[in-house]
């Protein structure tokens, strides 16, 4: 083999590297799960035609929690009204955003967040074996979600390795979280409850204080729900006066440490800027101060 060869072949190795390299860093930084391996993570799976599975991985237990939604479930949403589940993907659909929007929809009448997403076009088969096959379809490429592959390869393990718990319709019956085919706030919240603790937030112990800056009527307490739902200990929930309103939502934290610790929950979480880094005044008497603005009607 000629010289001249031997280097052309060394060229391509090393170009092919570069773009291997370049994909994994790609997949990496848009990873919602990869270097976050110890807080819970949550899904929604969504039918293209019927049926959507809220699924939620906690790390801690090592255990997935899925519940399957009645397709005539009727939910209510602050920006789009009232809306049965099966629904929620063709809503979002007509703006090219069927996932995105039914992922958000679940996100706001659960109280809990819900960053990734997944649709399929079959709900045949135990919930496990549907995770599977739609996950499969994530590391090939031919899904709409919300997920990167390693996020899909990284599920596909714990799927593989968890136990799973599905919540069956008559249970949330019985708790009276479904009643007429309508879903009940309250009842699901008591439902919810350290179900869908995450122990990798609680285990920080970080107070938080919230102000309701949106001028919209409980928006705090819906914030609220999310973060004691999360696993932050809410100590104050409060409406600012016509003169505080905001469109941004905003936080601010008294460290540097803190922020790093609950940048996964604002940032990666809810999608916010950086935060403020300054001493909360002790009046809220929390670590963290949230100003919720217009913008977090987007979260429900």
């Amino acid at each position: 083999m000629s010289k001249k060869l031997q280097w052309v072949q060394y060229l391509m190795a090393g170009v092919f590297l570069l773009v291997i390299l370049g994909l994994g860093y790609s997949e990496y930084k848009h990873s919602q799960v990869v270097g976050h391996s110890k807080y819970r993570f949550n899904l929604a799976m969504i039918g293209v035609e019927s049926g959507l599975t809220f699924v939620s991985y906690d790390p801690a237990e090592k255990s997935i929690l899925a519940i399957p939604f009645p397709n005539n479930l009727a939910i209510h949403s602050r920006t789009s009204g009232e809306y049965s589940v099966s629904s929620l993907y063709k809503l979002g659909a007509y703006k090219g955003q069927g996932g995105m929007f039914a992922r958000q929809k679940i996100q706001g009448f659960m109280r809990v967040p819900v960053p990734g997403y997944v649709v399929t076009k079959s709900n045949k088969g135990s919930i496990k074996s549907q995770l599977t096959k739609a996950l499969l379809k994530v590391v090939w490429g031919h899904s709409e979600t919300s997920l990167s592959r390693l996020d899909a390869l990284t599920l596909l393990s714990r799927t593989s390795g968890y136990s799973l718990r599905e919540v069956k319709e008559d249970e949330l019956v019985r708790s009276g979280v479904i009643s007429n085919n309508t879903y009940y706030p309250d009842r699901l919240q008591e439902y919810v409850g350290t179900r869908l603790f995450d122990w990798g937030i609680g285990a920080t112990g970080i107070t938080a204080a919230i102000i309701n800056a949106s001028g919209e009527n409980g928006l705090g307490s819906d914030m609220a729900d999310f973060l004691t739902n999360l696993g932050l200990d809410v100590v104050m929930v409060r409406s600012a006066s016509e003169t505080e309103a905001l469109e941004t939502t905003e936080w601010q934290v008294n460290d540097q440490d803190s922020a790093m610790k609950l940048s996964y929950v604002f940032e990666n979480l809810f999608g916010l800027d950086s935060p403020k880094i300054e001493e909360v005044s002790g009046e809220y008497r929390a670590q963290v101060l949230i100003r919720v603005g217009k913008d977090a009607k987007e979260l429900f």
